[in-house]
């Protein structure tokens, strides 16, 4: 078993400043750049992986748990249009099938989902560079954002160990009939931080008895999402830095978001992903939240009964050109795989353009660059027509952080001082200060495991 926390400790925590670019549509012919980014022959085309109808069974390994059944609805169905003799086995994180478990026991794993934090995949030697079979297959990186690309090199020292498959970020949603109510101007796709709060402001209020807020949203996609990627811990270090002049301008201005009823007894209900979004579209006593992109389709699945819509995720005036981070699911070729080839065949099957077409028109935002897809975005839901769905994708993506578990700790503590700010409860220079000390004692102690 190998470990290379050594190589990697670094690059993972690095901040990285990649912003993705939008390009042309690749031609009809399958020509394109090829992986080395240079221009392919002309009339060249890339090579087909395996015979579209060669048999084999194929382990699929879920870092985001799931199940079988979910797997084929979302991945499998789509593979098997084009290789229909592929089956599939799945796995999922549980008792006796963790990553450990199944790599003691020495089961054969082809393909892995995963998040971008791919050092337990190192930890356990699974991890397995597949810039021979782009080489082999002249496949062509450049149909993906750049971000999902570049982030995923630097962060495992310029090796590519997978392909992008699904990519969210965060998005506004607001209550109209809220809007309508108080006499407010709706959300407009040029509004800063500072124009959302300060009609927030406008629509924080009680009224018949009953408080309303102007604003609320899980405080993690604020923090971590926002701007630029941010750096809870030191990667030289390992120490948090969360006492600095950084944090201190992050919360100076989202503090007066999340605390415009003053001295509020219950800020989790303002800053919890679950709570705030229940607040919003079940209690309808929030205005604006904060979301993924993806809760257009949730509102369909839950039936939102107000009039709702879409706001792009804002900047900030002093950053006008930056815009949230992506969140992205990758799709590895495992070092223990005995068909490589034919896994390499699968995932760049989910990512061709005909079924990306298709999970676009459904609701999901693509992982490509190709522009025409935002035209096609949520066109095949009859209940999202006449939404502002453009708005679910950010004319530019910032900066992509890596999350591990020195990271996730500090965060946590970080978000801990947010909710006792805006409940009255510390100052901003207290509840850092405090922060980082209970962050690196977290820090010590998942050392010494």
């Amino acid at each position: 078993m190998r470990n290379k926390k050594s190589w990697l400790g670094t690059a993972a925590m690095a901040s990285l400043v990649l912003l993705a670019a939008c390009g042309k549509e690749e031609g009809a012919d399958g020509t394109g750049p090829s992986a080395d980014g240079q221009k392919a022959p002309a009339g060249a085309k890339a090579a087909e992986p395996v015979d579209p109808n060669k048999q084999v069974e194929l382990t699929v390994y879920s870092m985001l748990s799931g199940n079988y059944e979910g797997f084929m609805a979302s991945e499998g169905q789509y593979i098997q249009r084009k290789y229909p003799n592929f089956k599939f086995k799945f796995i999922a994180p549980g008792t006796g099938t963790s990553l450990k478990d199944v790599v003691t026991a020495k089961t054969p794993i082809d393909i892995i989902i995963s998040t971008p934090d791919v050092q337990p995949i190192i930890d356990v030697g699974l991890d397995s560079d597949i810039s021979d079979l782009v080489q082999k297959y002249n496949y062509d990186l450049n149909r993906f954002l750049p971000v999902t690309i570049d982030s995923m090199k630097h962060i495992t020292g310029g090796k590519l160990f997978g392909l992008p498959g699904r990519v969210s970020s965060y998005t506004l949603y607001y209550n109209k009939d809220l809007f309508d109510k108080f006499g407010v101007p709706y959300l407009n796709d040029k509004m800063t931080w500072d124009d959302i709060q300060e009609t927030a402001r406008r629509l924080t209020r009680v009224d018949g008895g009953v408080q309303y807020y102007g604003f609320a949203g899980d405080i993690i996609a604020m923090l971590d999402m926002n701007e630029k990627a941010p750096q809870y811990v030191d990667p030289k270090t390992q120490q948090a830095t969360l006492s600095n002049d950084y944090w201190k301008r992050v919360f100076d201005r989202l503090v007066p978001l999340y605390s415009m009823v003053p001295n509020f007894a219950e800020p989790t209900k303002l800053t919890n992903l679950t709570t705030s979004r229940n607040m919003f579209s079940k209690e309808k006593s929030v205005a604006i939240v904060i979301g993924v992109n993806d809760a257009g389709t949730r509102a369909v699945s839950e039936k939102w009964d107000m009039n709702w819509d879409i706001s792009p995720f804002p900047s900030f005036k002093s950053n006008p050109k930056e815009g949230p981070q992506p969140s992205v699911r990758y799709y590895l070729v495992s070092a223990t795989s005995k068909f490589r080839d034919e896994a390499f065949a699968a995932i760049t099957q989910f990512v061709s353009d005909d079924v990306q077409r298709e999970l676009v028109k459904e609701g999901a935002t693509p992982p490509l660059q190709n522009v025409g897809y935002a035209d096609l975005l949520a066109s095949g839901v009859p209940e999202l027509k006449g939404k502002n769905v453009k708005a679910l994708i950010p004319p530019v993506y910032g900066e992509m952080n890596m999350k591990d578990q020195y990271y996730i700790a500090a965060r946590a503590e970080l978000i801990n001082g947010f909710n006792k700010v805006i409940a009255g409860q510390k100052d901003v220079n207290t509840a850092l200060r405090e922060a980082e000390e209970a962050a690196n004692k977290k820090i010590a102690e998942l050392k010494s495991k």
